[in-house]
């Protein structure tokens, strides 16, 4: 079997369980999560194979690094954090790397924001601070 119609199989069983449209919001289950990645590349993996114009290696590179990534068993922090080093080589996945980073703004930057300024409203400064570090660090990590 070749490439385009090996990944067209593992899309096809995909999207039969698949309840995830591309743009609705990207699950907060690590499980989902991680079968939301794994399905967002495996369409453009089945696109690059379509148009004939990338290597065989380059997608199996890209079905390499994404495995090695993004992985059962990963918390949904893991999975945010290694989903955005997606794109470092391979540049073909930016769209999903995008959508990802996107969702993790409105979700997660947004409420750290209110629950800093609530925290520092309610006096407690120290928790403030204690957040602010958390956030900065995964902003750094990543």
């Amino acid at each position: 079997m070749d490439v385009k119609n090996s990944v067209s199989a593992q899309i096809t069983s995909q999207n039969a369980d698949d309840q995830t449209p591309q743009n609705s919001p990207i699950p907060t289950n690590a499980e989902e999560f991680q079968k939301y990645i794994e399905v967002e590349v495996l369409k453009i993996i089945k696109e690059l194979a379509e148009k004939g114009q990338t290597s065989k290696e380059r997608i199996q590179e890209i079905a390499r690094l994404t495995l090695t990534l993004i992985h059962p068993g990963m918390s949904l922090q893991e999975l945010y954090q290694n989903a955005v080093k997606l794109d470092d080589q391979h540049s073909e996945l930016c769209p999903v790397v995008f959508r990802i980073m996107k969702e993790y703004e409105e979700k997660y930057s947004q409420k750290a924001i209110a629950g800093v300024s609530n925290l520092i409203k309610a006096g407690k400064y120290t928790e403030a601070n204690d957040l602010v570090k958390k956030i900065l660090q995964f902003k750094f990590v990543n």
